[in-house]
């Protein structure tokens, strides 16, 4: 994707005012990914790459609210094997809470000056997310430590923190203990 000079000079204002990030999202998963370890790990990530996260780089991502977090499910699901419905078995999910820190966040969903949103809009209709791994490899090499981004669904918002630029702890299951103590409690049943 070529990013006409316009719109680097907007991102590059965009990244120099980066700023903190803090609160609790949505996160969805299959129960081959139950434990809480493995969500926030972002090993999926950085095998497969993803909207706006090149394949090597760990990424954890969340939604604003529960709603999004299934619609991306849905979304992921039909870009993947062409039908609308989560596979059977995907089930049981689990959604989970994740609060997340960051100090250097980019919002794309802001008000964008008119080059840099073409270019977002672009990266959101992009099913190969090639656009976006390259768009967010130049913020991740400027330090940038996580992004809140439009869902390519049309309603809701997403956010993708980038694992090894963050904080240790900067993303972290909610009630981790009670949720280990119950997964432990179902597999002795």
């Amino acid at each position: 994707m070529k990013i006409g000079q316009h719109a680097q000079d907007q991102l590059a204002v965009l990244i120099a005012g980066a700023s903190p990030l803090q609160g609790d999202f949505f996160r969805s998963v299959a129960f081959k990914y139950f434990h809480p370890d493995d969500v926030i790990s972002g090993e999926g990530t950085r095998q497969y790459g993803g909207r706006f996260a090149p394949v090597g780089v760990k990424a954890v991502y969340a939604s604003f609210d529960e709603e999004t977090a299934m619609r991306e499910v849905t979304a992921r699901k039909s870009a993947l094997g062409g039908r609308r419905q989560i596979v059977i078995g995907d089930y049981p999910r689990m959604t989970y809470v994740l609060s997340v820190s960051t100090h250097r966040n980019l919002n794309l969903c802001a008000r964008l000056r008119p080059e840099l949103k073409k270019v977002v809009a672009q990266c959101l209709r992009d099913a190969s997310h090639t656009d976006s791994r390259e768009l967010a490899a130049i913020w991740i090499a400027h330090g940038i430590e996580s992004a809140v981004f439009p869902s390519a669904t049309g309603a809701g918002k997403n956010i993708v923190v980038y694992v090894a630029k963050a904080d240790r702890g900067s993303v972290a299951v909610r009630n981790r203990t009670e949720i280990l103590t119950a997964l432990r409690r179902a597999r002795r049943s």
